[in-house]
């Protein structure tokens, strides 16, 4: 039998071993692609992973403040007729990048220069994707909340 320290010891060395994160890149393109739900969740499982677990709240309350402030501005400029409707994607995607390049990319480095592993870009699309149907889905929800929302 092994002693209680050890074992302990073992645990936290499997831990560190097991613990992905998701890449840059893949924040990136899932943040455009999903939109800011999708980039809460990637970058709080990254704070997991770096067991900053008092950061996870914090990034998802960003998260769910953005994505009021996309669709409010969405809805706000949807009458102009030639503002380009890539710009909403293309700004939270880069500024996403810029955070999380500012607040994780030094953990990130020091991540892939241990040695640790991260996920797939198709594990990330997945993520997105899911996180894009319940971003849909709350909207769905609220519109049918909002009298006269769905009539035209």
């Amino acid at each position: 039998m092994i002693p209680y320290n050890q074992a302990v010891e073992q645990l936290e060395e499997e831990k560190e071993e097991k613990s992905k994160i998701y890449t840059l890149n893949s924040i990136r393109i899932v943040t455009f692609l999903f939109g800011p739900l999708a980039a809460g969740y990637l970058v709080s499982q990254n704070y997991k992973a770096f067991d900053q677990r008092e950061k996870v709240t914090a990034t998802w309350i960003i998260a769910v403040v953005a994505l009021i402030a996309v669709v409010g501005l969405a809805i706000f400029t949807s009458g102009i007729e030639r503002f380009p409707k890539f710009v909403f994607p293309l700004a939270y995607a880069w500024g996403t990048f810029l955070l999380v390049q500012k607040f994780q990319g030094e953990q990130m480095k020091e991540h892939s220069a241990a040695g640790g592993t991260t996920f797939t870009i198709w594990r990330a699309l997945l993520a997105g994707l899911i996180c894009l149907v319940a971003t849909l889905a709350i909207i769905f929800v609220i519109l049918l909340m909002v009298p006269g929302a769905l009539d035209e």
